[in-house]
């Protein structure tokens, strides 16, 4: 409700088995089940690009996936925590 639109908790991998139903469904599915013509913005919650985040990161390649799959919808992505003018006052917060 704060961001006036709904928004999705989600993960890049998981493991088989119910143990591991708390991650929440993967990325690629949560974007692909969207409904026609979405306009999805992931937000990459990592303090600094790697692996995961940023260019050539796993969510890049998955974000591609995507959009080949569903030309329909545009997929966004914002940039890392880092550098974030809010990150040393929340960081000094907590």
């Amino acid at each position: 409700a704060r961001l006036g639109r709904p928004v999705s908790a989600c993960c890049m991998e998981r493991r088989e088995g119910s143990e591991y139903d708390f991650n929440g469904p993967l990325l690629e599915d949560a974007l692909l089940a969207l409904p026609e013509s979405s306009n999805a913005r992931v937000a990459l919650l990592f303090l600094q690009e790697g692996r995961h985040a940023g260019p050539g990161g796993d969510i890049a390649a998955i974000v591609q996936s995507v959009r080949e799959k569903r030309a329909d919808m545009t997929v966004s992505t914002t940039k890392v925590l880092a550098g974030h003018a809010c990150l040393i006052d929340l960081l000094f917060e907590r």
